[in-house]
């Protein structure tokens, strides 16, 4: 492969070689480089005309004029170089040295080269004068076959011309020698290569023979020399001459073999040749199949001469083989014809043995149908692998009689039986010629134009013409193409330019859009259409001159006018529009007290100042200061925020505009900011620069890291603000040495563009002795402002709410882990805020007591900073071989941490652990690490103390959170579930109900020590005040019960009053007493229990009932009204232990007084009247808690 590989290289290498030192090469080069001077230089070369278009068509038809003379010097070029090739081709072949091995090919190739001259020297007919094209003026053909079968006695005795014989030493052509390799023989019609019979029968691959290799490199060198010399059709045609008195002889494994040599030659003529060329089959000797002469006999003179066979139908390429269905058929006319000749003539012949031997000739020629069949069929096919040639026809013929007749049947029958074949008889008489004197003339030249062309050859010459074509086409459309494209392109620009300038001047004539706070977009629309105009054209300063000339680029003609409209229009709308707008910012912050002398009039005033002196101008702080407003202006419109961005920068960089400006509003700001402490006017210079210069402020979540996110709330917006917590780098302790440290002692700078902002430069000048109390002071205030800025953002840093109890023990594990959040977070306050190392001076011994300490302004305040988070930082100090204070403080949130995850670890069980241990800690009951973890808070220092308090208070959430959610589960299982189930369909709840409430159930339900009661105090009492009922708020909170419970928990707990005695029995007293009877009753009995209530018009006495009735065992409960005279009594009854009410339930309640309710029973319109009187407190008739009693489902 890799061998394989370097070749490869090599011939590209060659290649490409050989093409850069051609002719063509260079005169293409040279071509390129004049088209391309007369392109670039049209101005220059046609000055005398003044119109563009018309240089244009200059240009285009002087390169035309260079690509025709280009075009003919190559034709002449290639013309003469290739008369040249040949003349040194033919002398190299002459002078070619001779190999030893290689000899005899190098003769037999000199030999043909010789006979090729003679033919092209002495040519004189069509095409003589056409440089050495004489060569394809005859057809050439090749005449093959095995040694011996008749191919040159074909030729002699074909009745052709040789004009040539004296040159070829063929004069005496009628005594026929042995082929040695090919006899070249020239008549007037065609040129006629007979090849040794050698040549065909050799095998390839037997290179232990030396005749056969001998004979195998003639032929591939003949080839070689054919395809060499005539290489578009190097042959028109083979002749394949088979001796058929051989082939008859043969055994069929010899014909097989002999049909494979014969194959295998002409595939290798096809694949050398490229060419398809016709093959005439010639079947020799046909006086030597007995019987020849008698059928010769019969024939007249005129048909002897004719050829004898037939020809076949031309067909495509993938029909080469149908030549064989043809055959048969063919043959079989032949045979018919024979017969009829034979049939027509046997009458006149005398002699029997004529006659006889006359039949046998056409059994004779019948019986080689099969032979001949088979022969050609294996000889000539076409295979898969190459492309067969023509195969035009099958002929006899007979130039010679010489050797001795066959008999194919009697032959044929002796080799059968074994027997020794028959003696025949030599023909006697004088040789002639049958069936072949006009074979050649009309048949085999007549189809030499049916011969192809090399397909290779004239593939390659058709690409190369073709691709030659298309490239010259597609070099020159595709540079006229890219020259009409660039002139075209130009043309649509500034035509686009112009329709953008009348957009431009209508807009200008409609003026700009009011606004009364405008800072620069009234003018948007104006400079929007100059800013793509100039676009259109691009960067017309960067492009480069030879790309634009070749372009055809016309931006440096437009670019600059319309850049020159542009600035025009920064300069008279956009920038004083912009600066007015820096001038109402600085009016409308003069008007406010507060504002007056602030820091944003301040730096307003310095950008104000800018606009109108180019020379004291800072773009950045210009551009900042305008973003920023343009930013809250036009907050959500990026392209409007842009493009003023974009105009501003160009004018105030590019343009180098500036603004005119108001001088009264000037001096007014001027005199205001003057009566501010000068140096808190330099500090916020300071700080305000390094805004601008200083943009990596400290973040709290990149410090911490990802715990950040699930241990803190966000951006802390509990403190008001939304943007992250960190600080500003400006006070970090890399920005305190090396940036503030260095400001500060190059005042003088910061202290001159102060006094240009404020005026003072004539007026004021600073001593070495202000600088310095200068620096002093900012120094205090930066320190001030240091310890401020951290002190903020740690305020703003709070934990995050537990949402549930999950949530908690994640907070906590974080806390706890291995990311360690609030280590990282002190450290890095720590790393910030401890500026210098606290270390005492050592003073010097000679040195005065009243000196100065050598101590400076910043190491002093460097130490203010540290003293002020000294206690946060120590927590996280050691001494050698100690824990860190932070360490003790971890193992408290650690014992947190277990405690809730053990309630979480409880599974099923962790409502009931939650709820156990909620209630201890209520009862002061056990560890509580949450009192623990905020007792320990306390002392410690903020940003800590808040963090452990928030801890406490939000565990102790999640804890009661739980517990509600098993006191609810609990709730819902033993006591709601149970009452819906079995009890509230049930009397006394539901009126309509049938069945009752057994009153045993109803005891042990509602009954002190009842399921109510026990689950109240087992679960609830404890988190509830039992003087008022509320919840108890312990640490702050408490067991979040909701009010519509607490109300309905109190009146079931009621119940126990109104329905069970002092000794928490079941039991209910009350009074009965009569009112009225209607008077057509004369008189009703009540029966409660078998406690008797009569009433009969009479006194009427209060009748004291109890219930339930121990004292008797009827469970029944009835009213009787009796009617005046002889009427039937009504009667309502109600059985059961609940019978009594349902009585009472029956009557109808007319009101209440202060003594009880009053009720009425109705029979048909007869009313009998009840006072009923509660004995105790409460009236059970008045309120009735039983019925449609509701338990909450929600706790």
């Amino acid at each position: 492969m890799i061998i394989r590989a370097l070749s490869i290289i090599k011939i590209i290498l060659l290649s490409i070689f050989k093409l850069t030192t051609s002719y063509i090469f260079i005169s293409s080069i040279f071509l390129i480089l004049l088209v391309l001077s007369v392109f670039l230089l049209r101005d220059f070369i046609f000055s005398f005309e003044a119109s563009g278009e018309r240089k244009l068509i200059y240009s285009a038809l002087a390169m035309a004029v260079f690509s025709i003379i280009w075009g003919a010097s190559n034709l002449i070029y290639v013309s003469i170089k290739k008369k040249k090739g040949d003349l040194s081709k033919n002398k190299d072949k002459r002078e070619k040295p001779k190999t030893p091995d290689l000899s005899y090919l190098n003769e037999f190739e000199r030999g043909f080269n010789q006979a090729l001259q003679t033919i092209s020297r002495n040519w004189a007919g069509k095409g003589s004068r056409k440089n050495g094209k004489n060569l394809y003026a005859l057809p050439w053909f090749v005449v093959l076959g095995s040694p011996s079968s008749g191919k040159t006695s074909l030729i002699v005795e074909s009745n052709l011309k040789f004009p040539l014989a004296h040159l070829f030493s063929q004069e005496d052509a009628k005594h026929v020698q042995p082929t040695k390799d090919v006899d070249c023989w020239v008549t007037d019609e065609a040129v006629l290569f007979d090849v040794a019979g050698q040549f065909v029968e050799h095998v390839n691959g037997k290179q232990s023979d030396t005749q056969e290799t001998y004979y195998a490199g003639l032929w591939r060198r003949f080839l070689k020399l054919l395809r060499d010399n005539r290489p578009r059709r190097p042959i028109n045609g083979v002749v394949l001459c088979l001796d058929l008195s051989e082939l008859i002889s043969l055994s069929s494994q010899e014909r097989t073999t002999k049909a494979a040599l014969i194959h295998a030659r002409l595939s290798e003529m096809t694949e050398v040749l490229g060419t398809r060329y016709t093959v005439h089959v010639v079947l020799t000797k046909f006086d030597l199949i007995d019987g020849f002469h008698e059928f010769i006999g019969c024939l007249p003179t005129s048909e002897r001469a004719k050829p004898f066979g037939f020809t076949f139908d031309l067909h495509n390429g993938h029909d080469q083989d149908k030549w064989l269905d043809e055959f048969n058929a063919a043959f079989a006319k032949l045979l018919e014809n024979l017969n009829h000749t034979t049939v027509d003539r046997i009458s006149d012949i005398r002699s029997a043995h004529k006659r006889r031997q006359l039949y046998l000739f056409t059994r004779e020629m019948a019986g080689l149908s099969t032979i001949l069949g088979g022969f050609l069929g294996k000889a000539l096919h076409q295979d898969k692998f190459s492309t067969a040639p023509h195969i035009r026809g099958i002929f006899f013929s007979s130039a010679r009689q010489e050797a001795i007749p066959t008999n194919p049947v009697l032959q044929a029958t002796s080799q059968k039986y074994e027997i020794a074949p028959p003696i025949l008889p030599i023909h006697s008489g004088p040789s002639k010629q049958y069936f072949s004197s006009s074979l050649f003339d009309q048949v085999v030249f007549k189809e030499a134009g049916l011969a192809g062309d090399n397909i290779k050859i004239e593939r390659a010459k058709r690409f190369a013409l073709i691709g030659s074509g298309l490239a010259a086409s597609l070099l020159y459309v595709g540079f006229f193409s890219a020259y009409w494209m660039g002139y075209e392109s130009n043309r649509a620009r500034a035509d686009q330019v112009v329709d953008i300038t009348e957009n431009f001047e209508e807009l200008l004539q409609q003026g700009p859009a009011q606004n009364s706070n405008a800072s620069g977009q009234n003018y948007i629309r104006s400079l929007g259409a100059l800013t793509s105009a100039s676009d259109i054209f691009g960067n017309y300063r960067n492009r480069n001159w030879l790309m634009s000339q070749l372009e055809l680029y016309q931006g440096h003609k437009i670019g600059p006018e319309v850049e020159k409209a542009y600035v025009d229009m920064l300069a008279r709308y956009f920038l004083p529009e912009v600066a007015a707008y820096v001038r109402d910012e600085i009016a409308k912050l003069g008007e406010d007290e507060t504002g007056r002398d602030s820091n944003e009039r301040l730096e307003a005033l310095r950008v104000y100042l800018m606009l109108g002196d180019a020379s004291r101008r800072n773009e950045l702080l210009v551009k900042a200061w305008m973003e920023q407003k343009w930013q809250e202006q036009f907050e959500g419109d990026l392209k409007l925020q842009k493009a003023l961005r974009d105009h501003l920068v160009f004018a105030i960089e590019t343009a180098g505009l500036e603004a005119a400006l108001d001088k009264d509003l000037v001096e007014t700001s001027q005199r205001d900011l003057r009566e501010v402490p000068r140096d808190l006017r330099l500090y916020r210079n300071i700080e305000q620069v390094s805004d601008r210069q200083l943009a990596s402020s400290v973040n709290f979540r990149n410090d911490i890291g990802p715990a950040y996110n699930i241990v803190f709330d966000g951006t802390g917006q509990h403190s008001g603000s939304d943007q992250p917590i960190g600080v500003k780098e400006f006070f970090t302790k890399d920005a305190y040495l090396d940036y503030f440290v260095k400001m500060n002692d190059g005042l003088s700078v910061v202290a001159v563009e102060d006094a240009w902002v404020a005026d003072e430069r004539e007026t004021v000048e600073y001593s070495q002795a202000d600088l310095k109390e200068f620096r002093r002071k900012i120094v205090s205030r930066y320190a001030t402002n240091y310890i401020s800025s951290w002190n903020t953002a740690l305020n703003r840093l709070e934990i995050t709410d537990f949402r549930n109890l999950d949530h908690a023990v994640d907070i906590l594990e974080t806390l706890t882990g291995p990311d360690r959040p609030l280590n990282r977070l002190i450290n890095r306050v720590k790393s910030e805020t401890e500026i210098y190392e606290g270390k005492l001076i050592e003073l010097n011994a000679e040195q005065a007591v009243d000196s100065d300490l050598p101590f400076d302004i910043y190491r002093e305040q460097g130490l203010r900073v540290r003293r002020a988070f000294s206690n946060l930082n120590g927590l996280v100090e050691a001494e050698e071989g100690e824990k860190a204070y932070l360490e003790d403080l971890d193992a408290a949130l650690n014992t947190l941490y277990e405690y809730l995850k053990d309630i979480r670890q409880a599974g099923e069980r962790s409502g009931e652990v939650a709820l156990a241990r909620a209630k201890a800690r209520i009862d002061l009951q056990g560890e509580d690490p949450i009192y623990t973890l905020k007792r320990v808070g306390v002392d410690l220092p903020s940003p800590l103390n808040r963090f452990f308090a928030k801890l406490a208070d939000q565990s102790w959430k999640v804890l009661l959170q739980e517990a509600k959610k098993e006191l609810q589960r609990s709730w819902n299982e033993e006591i709601y579930a149970d009452y819906n189930l079995n009890y509230a369909q049930l009397y006394p709840f539901n009126k309509q109900a049938e069945q009752e409430i057994p009153l045993e159930e109803f005891e042990s339900f509602f009954g002190p020590g009842g399921k109510i009661e026990t689950f109240y105090k087992k679960n609830l009492i404890v988190f509830v005040d039992e003087a008022t009922g509320e919840p108890k708020t312990i640490d702050g909170r408490h067991l979040a019960i909701e009010k519509d419970f607490q109300d309905n928990l109190k009146i079931i707990l009621d119940l126990r009053r109104s329905y069970f005695n002092s000794e928490g029995l079941i039991g209910v007293e009350y009074n009965i007493q009569p009112v009225a009877l209607a008077a057509k009753l004369r008189r009703a009995v009540m029966n409660i229990e078998g406690q008797i209530i009569s009433y009969s018009h009479g006194p009427r006495r209060p009748i004291r009932v109890i219930w339930p009735n121990v004292l008797t065992n009827e469970a029944e409960s009835s009213l009787s009204v009796f009617p005046a005279g002889r009427g039937r009594p009504h009667t309502v009854t109600f059985k059961g232990p609940w019978s009594g009410f349902r009585l009472l339930d029956f009557a109808t309640t007319k009101g209440f007084d202060s003594n009880g309710a009053l009720i009425e029973f109705n029979f048909d319109g007869q009313k009998a009247t009840y006072s009923l009187l509660h004995k105790g407190a409460s009236s059970l008739a008045r309120k009735q808690p039983l019925s449609g009693l509701i338990l909450p489902a929600k706790m």
